[in-house]
C-alpha cells in the first residue's frame, strides 16, 4: 500500500491510498492539476504512514497545475433514535366521588330483567332533584334487584342505568336525604354506608305507589 499525504499551507491536508504506485502517480496529477498557484509557495509537509505502508514525500512545487479539488462536505449527522413517549391512561374510579366513566355494575344487580324494569320504574317516577332520584334508586334497586338498601357505590350504577346525571357526591345527597329535616332515607343498622328509603321518602317521591 502507498500513501500519500499532503498538507498545504491553508492547513488542507490531502491523502491518497493505493496498491499502484503508478496509479497513484496518475490520481494525484488528475486531482491536482488546477491547484492554485499561491498554495505551493511552500512545501507541503507529509505525514508518515503505518509501518506495513510505502510513504512518499510530494513537494507542492513538483505538482502540476490542475483542477481545484472542491471542498469534502461534512458529514450529515446521524438522527437521534425515536423515543416512544408511553402515555398512561388513568381510568377513573366510580364510586360516592361521582367521577367521570362506566360504573361496574355490583353483583347484586347483574340481572337483567332486574336492570329492565329498574329502568321503566326510574322512568315513570320522573323524580326532580338529586335526593329525589336518589330516593327512587334506592326503592327501584330494593323492588327489582332485591337487594336491601344502596351505598354511594351502588348509586353510580343505577343513576348510570336510569341515564340520570350524577350528583357532585353521591355519599353527602345520601346523607343529605336521610338528615332529620327530610327523613326520606334510613341508615340499615349494622350496615355501614348503606340506606333504605322510608315511607315518607316514598310518599314524596312515588305518589301514586
Amino acid at each position: 500500500m502507498v500513501k500519500v499525504s499532503i498538507s498545504l499551507p491553508n492547513n488542507t491536508q490531502i491523502t491518497f491510498e493505493s496498491e499502484e504506485s503508478e496509479v497513484l502517480r496518475e490520481v494525484v496529477s488528475l486531482a491536482l492539476r488546477d491547484l492554485p498557484r499561491d498554495l505551493m509557495q511552500a512545501p507541503a509537509s507529509v505525514s508518515p504512514g503505518a509501518p506495513t505502508e510505502k510513504s512518499t514525500s510530494v513537494a507542492a512545487s513538483e505538482l502540476p497545475t490542475g483542477t481545484s479539488i472542491p471542498p469534502v462536505p461534512p458529514a450529515e449527522p446521524i438522527p437521534a433514535p425515536e423515543t416512544t413517549i408511553a402515555r398512561e391512561t388513568a381510568q377513573p374510579s366510580i364510586g360516592a366521588s361521582n367521577r367521570e366513566g362506566t360504573a361496574t355494575a355490583p353483583p347484586e344487580f347483574l340481572s337483567e330483567r332486574g336492570a329492565t324494569n329498574f329502568t321503566a320504574f326510574c322512568r315513570d317516577a320522573k323524580p326532580l332533584g338529586d335526593m329525589r332520584r336518589v330516593v327512587v334508586a334506592a326503592e327501584g334497586a330494593s323492588r327489582h334487584f332485591g337487594v336491601e338498601g344502596i351505598t354511594a357505590d351502588d348509586l353510580a350504577w343505577l343513576f348510570d342505568l336510569a341515564e340520570w346525571r350524577r350528583p357532585g357526591n353521591f355519599t353527602q345527597t345520601l346523607r343529605n336525604a336521610a338528615r332529620s329535616k327530610f327523613g326520606w332515607l334510613e341508615r340499615i343498622p349494622g350496615r355501614s354506608g348503606r340506606y333504605a328509603t322510608t315511607a315518607l321518602g316514598r310518599s314524596k317521591t312515588l305518589p301514586n305507589s
